[in-house]
């Protein structure tokens, strides 16, 4: 089975290598716990590997995004101009009109356009398939979706995604904001992932606990990491 590795070490060496290709990956957490800082590094850290990138973005801009990336010394552009880095910015039109696509972003009008954001989707992934690029996918996040419509339809929408994701061997993470929803919903959305990375924050302290991830045997315990200014480092255990 081949392996996509996220790139963090110390981290890789818990998960059997790396995570199988063509999974989905539940990251859940509360807030300022590293979900989107963890998912950043992941796409970079392909992107210096040679896999592709698409970071769906429906609560920031993508130069936002990009911005935030490149605090920790990952610049996407040499990869946007190669063509293998791709934004989708669900939020940007939402706040300023006139913010229009580029070579590398492309502009979704509204977090509910889930027909565009399935169309743009579909032709990013195409694009890759012809490159012979694996994508890393990361949708930050799904629970800014569920403030805008009704979890049903964003259960239904996420279900056939996932399934045009896993066709091309896309690893893909899903961030959810712990405590902004029932449990029902949890356990909704884990059932729909092949995996589960739960990341939790006590005081000064942070950690990673796999509750679950396909064809890969889990260690039962937290994994302890810091965040530094090049970005996640994970503690010996």
């Amino acid at each position: 089975m081949k392996r996509i590795p996220s790139g963090i070490r110390g981290f890789d060496e818990v998960i059997q290598g790396g995570f199988p290709e063509g999974v989905s990956v539940l990251l859940i957490g509360a807030p300022m716990t590293g979900k989107t800082t963890l998912a950043m590094q992941f796409i970079y850290n392909g992107l210096v590997s040679g896999d592709a990138g698409i970071y769906i973005s429906t609560n920031a801009t993508a130069e936002d995004v990009k911005g935030r990336m490149a605090s920790f010394g990952w610049d996407t552009t040499p990869y946007e101009e190669q063509g293998l880095m791709k934004f989708v910015d669900c939020y940007g039109m939402m706040v300023n009109s006139k913010l229009s696509d580029t070579r590398s972003i492309k502009r979704i009008p509204s977090i509910l356009a889930f027909t565009s954001l399935s169309v743009a989707l579909s032709e990013i992934c195409n694009h890759f398939w012809r490159l012979q690029k694996i994508p890393r996918v990361v949708f930050d996040s799904v629970s800014s979706l569920l403030m805008y419509t009704n979890q049903d339809a964003v259960v239904r929408f996420l279900h056939v995604l996932l399934g045009r994701l896993k066709s091309v061997n896309a690893v893909s993470f899903l961030i959810l904001e712990e405590g902004m929803h029932d449990r029902t919903l949890e356990i909704t959305l884990q059932q729909l992932t092949d995996g589960v990375l739960r990341l939790v924050r006590k005081d000064a302290e942070r950690a990673i606990l796999c509750l679950g991830l396909a064809s890969t045997r889990c260690i039962g315990k937290e994994i302890p990491f810091t965040i530094t200014d090049k970005g996640i480092i994970v503690k010996s255990i």
